[in-house]
């Protein structure tokens, strides 16, 4: 039987110790607390992780391992981060904007409202639908919160949404951004939209893919760029 610690849980989900930490005070993963640390078994942590639509990489993996500056990664660790949920229930933008929110991981509760506060503020000041069936939801301004590494959440929607888009097409796909560094967060948008230039993974989003089949596809991406 395989014990994960902590440590070897945070390589895996490429997520830092601290939001395990919290996340197990919380009892949002049932890690057990054991010979001065926490620890969790390989097959539960599968389970979990398989229910919370989480890629769980190799602990040796592109994804996890050397551990590098937020400066220096790619899309990936930050899509790992952020999360993939299906199914978003909305009619309205508003109420995309609303239902994704309520899924951001690493979130302190009262920093849900000021996030939500902060995308419908810049929606009011143009559409960040970007096109074909796709918006990349973003602060215009510092969001004030205390992420410890930028993170993207992608959702997919039930039903297309009137986002406003430049293209018109309603919006299937929301990928929220957010960041507590205002020059991350550019560098990130830069990446992400440099890969969504991609017509074979624009399609892909919007079938609404699995996120082990999602996050594979960025990590092969990611490859190819630098190959």
């Amino acid at each position: 039987m395989t014990e994960l610690s902590i440590q070897q849980v945070a390589l895996r989900l490429g997520m830092p110790v601290e939001t395990l930490q919290r996340w197990v005070r919380q009892g949002k993963i049932p890690m057990q607390h054991l010979r001065g640390g926490y620890f969790i078994r390989l097959e539960m942590l599968q389970r979990w992780a398989a229910d919370h639509q989480l890629h769980l990489g190799a602990e040796t993996s592109a994804l996890t391992a050397p551990a590098m500056s937020p400066e220096a990664e790619g899309i990936l660790p930050a899509m790992a981060r952020g999360g993939v949920f299906a199914g978003l229930a909305a009619d309205t933008k508003a109420q995309a904007l609303h239902a994704a929110v309520d899924l951001i991981p690493n979130l302190a509760p009262p920093e849900r409202g000021a996030v939500l506060a902060k995308l419908v503020e810049r929606e009011e000041l143009a559409s960040t639908g970007i096109g074909h069936g796709i918006a990349l939801p973003h602060p215009r301004s510092d969001p004030g919160i205390s992420l410890a590494l930028p993170q993207i959440t992608t959702c997919f929607l039930a039903r297309p949404v009137d986002f406003e888009a430049v293209d018109g097409r309603p919006v299937s796909v929301l990928m929220v951004m957010l960041s507590d560094s205002t020059r991350l967060h550019l560098s990130l948008l830069s990446k992400l939209s440099f890969h969504l230039r991609n017509r074979v993974f624009r399609e892909l989003l919007l079938t609404a893919p699995p996120a082990e089949v999602l996050l594979d596809t960025v990590a092969q991406l990611e490859s190819d760029a630098v190959s």
